[in-house]
């Protein structure tokens, strides 16, 4: 295995050229990409594995491989390694938890596609991955043609998180930070839209 390339993990660097975003239909890319998602789950949302919410890692292949209308994506390092993913799954939020008026909102679920799964190694942050990753996950939903809007939430309690997502072109939904359920979410509510220029 040759050596890392030092220069890809300068924070604030354009994503360098060696790095590959291809969405994951190998075992490798798959088992990569759920070792990315439950280490941020451990790291940065502090609750780790949960099978109710992450019971797609455990059906990967059925979920983002053998149903046509969903994908799992990833970024690739210069030793092939999985250091950021993002996924598309079809449907909205799952109510409950989350409030009804958004199951009321997303009742068309086949016309829904929920952008989920992003995360990206710490050592990779800032290099532009995530970005790529959503972009990929856009052009996958609008090739499928049966797809109306992409939704999306992420927990503001994790560092750079929201601030990520209002870097891009999403419209805020709904805003449940006031909210008096599980403390260990602070829940914004996102859509974006399948003609919104990413960059």
């Amino acid at each position: 295995m040759r050596p890392r390339s030092q220069g890809a993990r300068r924070v604030g660097q354009d994503p360098p050229a060696e790095y590959t975003v291809r969405r994951a239909v190998t075992a490798e890319d798959l088992a990569g990409a759920r070792a990315v998602v439950l280490h941020t789950a451990e790291a940065d949302l502090g609750y780790g594995y949960q099978p109710q919410w992450h019971w797609d890692l455990d059906r990967l292949v059925e979920t983002y491989v053998d149903n046509p209308r969903q994908a799992m994506f990833v970024a690739v390092d210069p030793d092939g390694e999985v250091v950021s993913t993002a996924a598309i799954r079809v449907g909205g939020p799952n109510v409950p938890p989350h409030p009804a008026e958004l199951d009321r909102r997303y009742a068309d679920r086949p016309a829904v596609a929920q952008l989920l799964r992003v995360a990206t190694l710490p050592r990779h942050r800032r290099a532009g991955l995530g970005r790529r990753l959503v972009a990929a996950c856009q052009r996958f939903v609008r090739a499928d043609g049966g797809f109306r809007v992409i939704y999306l939430h992420t927990n503001t309690r994790v560092p750079a998180a929201e601030p990520f997502w209002r870097s891009l072109p999403v419209v805020e939904v709904r805003d449940d930070r006031g909210d008096r359920g599980d403390p260990r979410f602070a829940t914004v509510h996102f859509e974006l839209p399948l003609d919104a220029r990413i960059g």
